[in-house]
């Protein structure tokens, strides 16, 4: 716990500094909006922050003792006394009490450390800040390509590391659960008023994989609040003529663009339908501040500022890969140590979420999506093994539905609400026909519980709205009860994260091993991604990674080991976890490389092997196993007669 209480602090802070800024500039948002809309704004100013001064050579030993000057600064400058929160009905009580059990559900698994269902927390969001940490500053991550993408929420994970560990560091990606469910509160009380507020904070937080994430360091959650409320500035700027909300409009697209790729298909949908609104002029209300001129001025405006806040992180990638969206679009833009077939390898894998782009099966990702997200949801998407809480659950889509169903006219879908159901629309649309995994779609169910605050409070249907809500955080609880919470609440109270952590991830067993070696040591990872255990220097080697290692020029086991020993490489660990690897490949694997009774690859064998380079590596292992040029150091667990790990150190 203690771990987590410098995080917390900070984020405190830059909400008091980002809701001081808001009062001052905008004061006609609700209170709970500055609160929660300066928090998140407060903390993306730091991660943008820590880019710039992260570039400089040992600049990450000092900026996470420095950046607490920042709030502190603005806070100083801009703060005004806050303006009281109405009182709660008791919707709004009931409402928050939930999220509140919620943000505790969550908060226990931000102190359980994270397992293999947590993977990319460990892949990269974490071990990346943790080796720009070990080198001082950002820099170019050799072969973990997701270094290159926009990082405005990943890099506070580099403060909370430093100062916290990684419960130091999972809090930042907590924080934006009670952020966002306090900005959405408000937001949907000023829009409509009465008890919807609350209904929006709770349709929100009962989001499975809002609930879930936000114990994870995943940062969906952060990336769908910001492209949700950009979409629901840019409506009330466009539709209503708030002129003031295009500033906030053009932030949050800039945040959303500066912190997932995805942000793209957001900027997009939104460009195309904000365009389209534009020129259906009649039927667009005159604005308060002007001309319909004032429109295309403010959209230009804040689409500007949008850009200038995101063009670090896309200016940084061309400096270290040529390619402002590494690894994607090679074909057009092309990049460092990547070529078409990685490009087509990883393509591949992003295909293979989902139920295929056939427009019949439509209905199935969105009942998928809904209630059974096995196929949206990685590792084991391909057999629909995913787990329950990476679904954006069923209330969001059916309030959305209601919506449409209202129609136009007296009574029917407003202006605004339409505009927003089309900026959804496209988005989900895109969603459909690049990589159908459910967490990317946190961007669609954001601005749905805004909505479905609405349709509770003013809909033709509001007590099916009130329950779908109602319904969904019940599950979602469940879900979490059932899922992890028990769990967590042993590992923390009594003290057994280590036990847990060796337990549920079988890797960090080996990386315990892996740590003690001598300084200098640099380990080839195969088949494994989570070297964020590790203290050493490491790399993921699979091919499919990068060409930085050019196993294509290699033709025996002796020309792979002394690549490697040229590379600075001193071990390699390969991964045979019957889950990851075929156990039936690597049984042939261990007779090839002497290590059980066997013969060594066979001409056939090789030429086949040779024509892949997912199969080439293996043969060179084994080879350089065979010949003595890697020698057996340690094997780690068995399954069914065969290791799960294997450690070599290369011969000198």
């Amino acid at each position: 716990m203690t771990e987590a209480l410098p995080t917390l602090a900070f984020a405190l802070l830059a909400t008091m500094a980002g809701r001081g800024v808001l009062a001052r500039f905008t004061p006609r948002l609700d209170p709970a909006e500055q609160w929660g809309v300066g928090g998140l704004l407060g903390l993306a100013v730091v991660g943008l922050l820590t880019l710039f001064v992260g570039l400089v050579p040992g600049s990450l030993g000092w900026w996470p003792l420095a950046v607490w000057l920042v709030p502190i600064l603005v806070s100083a400058r801009y703060w005004s006394a806050p303006a009281p929160l109405p009182r709660l009905g008791w919707q709004e009580t009931a409402s928050w009490l939930v999220v509140g059990v919620t943000c505790a559900f969550a908060f226990l698994a931000v102190l359980t450390p994270s397992d293999a269902r947590d993977w990319d927390t460990l892949a990269y969001h974490l071990a990346v800040p943790k080796i720009w940490l070990h080198e001082g500053q950002i820099g170019f991550v050799q072969n973990i390509h997701h270094s290159n993408f926009p990082f405005t929420i990943d890099n506070l994970y580099v403060l909370g590391l430093r100062w916290g560990g990684e419960p130091g560091a999972k809090s930042f990606a907590w924080t934006f659960l009670p952020l966002g469910a306090l900005a959405l509160f408000g937001l949907a009380r000023r829009w409509y008023g009465g008890a919807a507020g609350g209904w929006a904070a709770l349709a929100f937080a009962a989001v499975p994989v809002v609930a879930w994430e936000s114990g994870t360091a995943y940062i969906d959650v952060a990336h769908g609040l910001f492209a949700g409320l950009a979409v629901c500035y840019a409506a009330g700027s466009l539709v209503r003529g708030d002129a003031w909300a295009w500033p906030l409009a053009g932030l949050c697209l800039g945040f959303t663009l500066g912190s997932k790729h995805t942000g793209l298909q957001v900027a997009l949908a939104l460009g195309a339908v904000t365009l389209g609104w534009l020129l259906r002029g009649p039927d667009v209300p005159p604005s308060d501040e002007g001309p319909q001129a004032r429109r295309f001025r403010g959209a230009i405006l804040a689409g500007a500022l949008a850009l200038v806040l995101a063009f670090p992180w896309y200016a940084k990638s061309v400096a270290y890969t040529g390619n402002p969206v590494y690894p994607f679009l090679p074909g057009i833009f092309g990049g460092r140590e990547w070529d078409k077939w990685r490009a087509d390898l990883y393509a591949g894998e992003q295909a293979t979420f989902g139920v295929g782009k056939s427009p019949l099966h439509v209905g199935h990702a969105v009942f998928g999506l809904a209630y059974n997200p096995g196929r949206y949801v990685n590792p084991g998407q391909t057999e629909g093994r995913g787990f329950p809480t990476g679904s954006i659950g069923f209330a969001g889509l059916f309030v959305g539905l209601l919506w449409l169903a209202r129609g136009r006219g007296p009574g029917g879908l407003a202006l605004r609400e339409g505009f927003i159901l089309a900026t959804l629309g496209v988005q989900f649309a895109m969603w459909f026909l690049l990589s159908q995994q459910s967490r990317y779609l946190t961007i669609v169910a954001v601005p749905l519980a805004v909505l479905a605050g609405g349709a509770i409070v003013h809909g033709r249907w509001k007590q099916m709205a009130k329950g779908a809500v109602a319904l969904q955080a019940a599950s979602t609880l469940a879900i979490l009860w059932l899922w992890q919470v028990p769990t967590d609440w042993q590992v923390v109270t009594q003290g057994r994260q280590a036990e847990y952590r060796r337990r549920a991830v079988p890797f960090a067993t080996a990386a315990e091993t892996i740590n003690a070696l001598p300084k200098g040591t640099k380990v080839a990872l195969y088949d494994e991604v989570f070297g964020y255990f590790l203290d050493v220097g490491y790399i993921w080697a699979n091919p499919g990674h990068s060409s930085w290692i050019p196993y294509e020029a290699m033709e025996s086991g002796s020309d792979y080991a002394r690549m490697m020993r040229e590379k600075g490489f001193t071990h390699a660990y390969l991964n045979f976890s019957p889950g990851i690897v075929d156990p039936k490949l690597t049984r042939r694997w261990m007779e090839a490389a002497g290590l059980a009774p066997g013969d060594p690859y066979g001409p056939v064998e090789a030429d086949l092997m040779h024509s892949d380079l997912n199969l080439w590596w293996r043969y060179l292992t084994a080879d350089a196993v065979r010949r003595g040029e890697l020698r057996p150091m340690q094997a780690f667990g068995s399954n069914d007669g065969l290791p799960r790990a294997l450690l070599f150190e290369f011969a000198r």
